[in-house]
């Protein structure tokens, strides 16, 4: 589609009337670099505040980021978009892309949730709920 000075605009994603689905898959983005023993410290303080709003961490992955670190935290029970989006700021996201999440989330995009993988990096499993503990979440 071509706009009124000459470039071309893709498309964005066409938002629904209805209520976004619940989310299971937090994404959060740290803009800096730490140490290995404190990267630890970080994810369980992640499953701490998931259990703090009664959701289990199944698994964390993470992967590098120009500017420091991208996690994915996957939870059980799914919940609402602006909820995860909070939980997502309490775990450490970045202030910026939760504002701009909000917005998304209030125009109910469906892609609300962005976060910028860059080609090289690669999602590496720093974390994983036991089997046996998985099979009790059913």
């Amino acid at each position: 589609m071509k706009t009124m000075n000459g470039t071309t605009e893709t498309p964005r994603k066409k938002t629904s009337r209805r209520a976004l689905g619940k989310v299971n898959v937090m994404k959060i983005d740290k803009d800096c670099y730490i140490d290995p023993d404190l990267n630890r410290e970080y994810v369980r303080s992640i499953i701490v505040n998931c259990k703090k709003k009664r959701r289990n961490v199944l698994w964390v992955k993470q992967s590098e980021a120009p500017h420091g670190r991208h996690y994915e935290v996957r939870i059980h029970p799914p919940m609402e978009a602006h909820a995860a989006n909070n939980l997502q700021l309490l775990c450490g996201d970045d202030a910026k892309r939760y504002a701009f999440n909000r917005a998304r989330i209030k125009s109910k995009l469906v892609g609300w949730n962005k976060l910028w993988w860059y080609p090289p990096s690669t999602l590496r499993t720093v974390y994983r709920l036991k089997r046996r503990k998985c099979l009790d979440l059913r």
